[in-house]
């Protein structure tokens, strides 16, 4: 069984020879920038460069997946009008204004189609690329974020939730808005061969937002996302590291997978309520225990994570969520050694 077949077989709930190990986004980037000798903001405008980067995390680590999408979670925000600013160092770029800043800026917003704009289509393009040089020998991967999370993305996100009870209409627009152009990119994803898509859906978070709001403006607009993903072929994963994530309502949504930080939830009860029903991914702390502790911790919470789900199928381990630049090289490959130490 090969990475690809091991990743795809586990997200379908089929049997496989080992849980799979998921790299997210450019977990460790420290590592494949200097293999790969290109830099991240060469990587945000080129195709070409960011498929260099995709393929270095591949040799580097050896993980089951490549990931043809940013951890920015910005570019979808800025092909839609918030403008965006690299620091000095090389890293993912920032807010440098948001695209709605009053409310009657949302009229003249409109639809985005990916592949019309210079950066958000370099993911997609780097897809059919990765797909080719691969070979089939690891999933590729794509990424977005979920609309709710793009309107806050456009408006800022404490502006959004006074907007949503004050200008409720407003706030429902710019969702619907975010969904439309999302539509366009789960069809140019299947286009572009990703064989599944990481949504990030953070926002779905009691942290946040309350239960009802969760479901009136978050859920109800990621469920149509998924199910438009799942029509093309392509399976999704819905991420959440927050704390007090909302997993039930994103389970509502249908996914194939839910990931989410361990760190934040009780993974005994969420494995025991959800084990079966979709694939889960849950997430080794990436900020505690990947960037922090020793390689031995790692292992140790992998086959923790490993004894709680059993031998049901549909377990895939990965971080909790994107990996900081500069986490110890020892620690990100000991995650993936691990897993194939757990080979059944």
């Amino acid at each position: 069984m090969n990475p690809r077949e091991r990743f795809l077989a586990a997200l379908d709930l089929a049997d496989v020879d080992r849980p799979p190990a998921f790299y997210q986004h450019l977990g460790g980037a420290r590592w494949v920038l200097q293999h790969s000798g290109t830099t991240m903001r060469e990587g945000f405008g080129s195709a070409e460069a960011f498929v260099r980067i995709c393929l270095s995390s591949r040799s580097v680590f050896g993980y089951d997946n490549v990931m043809a999408g940013w951890g920015d979670l910005l570019v979808e925000a800025h092909a839609h009008g918030t403008e965006w600013k690299f620091p000095e160092r090389d890293f993912y770029p920032r807010v440098a204004r948001f695209a709605v800043l009053e409310p009657s800026d949302v009229d003249r917003l409109e639809p985005v189609d990916p592949m019309d704009d210079d950066h958000w289509s370099v993911p997609l393009r780097a897809a059919s690329l990765l797909g080719e040089r691969l070979g089939g020998e690891a999933a590729v991967v794509g990424g977005i974020i979920s609309p709710f999370f793009m309107a806050a993305q456009m408006r800022g996100f404490e502006n959004l939730l006074m907007d949503a009870f004050t200008d409720r209409s407003m706030v429902e627009r710019m969702i619907e808005m975010a969904l439309r152009s999302s539509m366009m990119f789960a069809d140019h994803a299947v286009e572009a061969g990703m064989e599944a898509v990481f949504i990030d859906d953070s926002t779905a978070t009691g942290q946040l937002v309350s239960p009802e709001m969760a479901a009136d403006l978050d859920i109800a607009n990621l469920r149509p996302l998924i199910s438009r993903m799942r029509d093309n072929g392509i399976r999704t994963i819905v991420h959440n590291d927050a704390m007090t994530p909302y997993l039930d309502l994103q389970a509502s949504a249908s996914p194939t997978c839910l990931h989410f930080c361990n760190s934040y939830v009780d993974v005994a009860a969420t494995v025991e309520g959800m084990r079966g029903r979709m694939c889960l991914m849950p997430g080794i702390d990436h900020q505690e225990l990947m960037f922090r502790k020793t390689p031995e911790e790692i292992e140790a919470a992998v086959w923790s994570v490993s004894d709680i789900y059993g031998d049901a199928p549909g377990l895939i381990i990965a971080p909790g969520c994107e990996l900081p630049f500069k986490t110890p090289m020892e620690n990100i490959t000991r995650l993936r050694e691990a897993c194939e130490r757990l080979r059944r």
